[in-house]
């Protein structure tokens, strides 16, 4: 009788263990519809140049001055991982993920690199104000966004040691920065693309570019 007893105890235990390992596998798979859902809310209509530039492509290089005043590039990081994000002010989400992306840089596997579309005086004090750790770089005019191809707000790419842009998405929460780490936004390909002509760092693209919102996600 106490063994049927035990028996049935551990079987019991196992139908839950295996009944809450199928719910966190379905909970995990639906936060990672909901969220390829917000990025094609947020890059809707889609054509070229509003859904971020595509895995396997070669990340273009830039230099721009910081916050703090010197100035940084891309190719300083030549060799280590880069978790490029952008922001701007006045963006939410943008603010909400400030304490992940402190603890991103303070572990120090990836070179977190912020770019911030403000002046040099409101990017400090978006700096301030939300105690931002991570290097914060100050672009005007979406220079740098276009040649990214990015729409939206916050949006990182993940690139890799040898300057290929490797995943993608929106990171509007600690959950989808780690999608983007893991490279569920977008797998690189095998052969990737020729590396595109770099551009000067100032240039800019020729035409107006709208300003729209989806949900809190900023839109250049």
């Amino acid at each position: 009788m106490t063994i049927a007893l035990i028996v049935s105890s551990v079987l019991i235990w196992l139908l839950v263990l295996f009944i809450a390992f199928v719910l966190l596998g379905s909970l995990r798979s639906t936060a990672l519809l909901r969220w390829r859902l917000e990025q094609l809310e947020a890059t809707t209509p889609s054509r070229l140049g509003r859904n971020g530039l595509r895995p396997g492509k070669k990340a273009p290089s830039f230099r721009l001055p910081s916050v703090v005043g010197a100035e940084a590039a891309l190719a300083d990081h030549a060799g280590r991982r880069v978790f490029l994000v952008f922001v701007q002010t006045g963006c939410g989400p943008c603010s909400a993920v400030v304490p992940d992306l402190n603890r991103l840089h303070r572990e120090g596997k990836y070179q977190l690199l912020v770019v911030n579309n403000a002046d040099r005086d409101k990017a400090r004090e978006w700096v301030n104000e939300h105690n931002a750790e991570f290097p914060v770089l100050i672009q005007e005019k979406w220079v740098v966004s276009k040649r990214y191809e990015v729409i939206a707000t916050p949006f990182a790419f993940l690139i890799d040691e040898k300057g290929i842009v490797k995943s993608k998405g929106i990171v509007n929460s600690k959950e989808q920065i780690g999608f983007v780490l893991n490279g569920r936004g977008g797998k690189a390909l095998a052969d990737h693309d020729e590396p595109e002509t770099d551009e000067a760092a100032g240039s800019e693209s020729n035409g107006s570019v709208s300003h729209s919102q989806a949900k809190e996600v900023q839109h250049v």
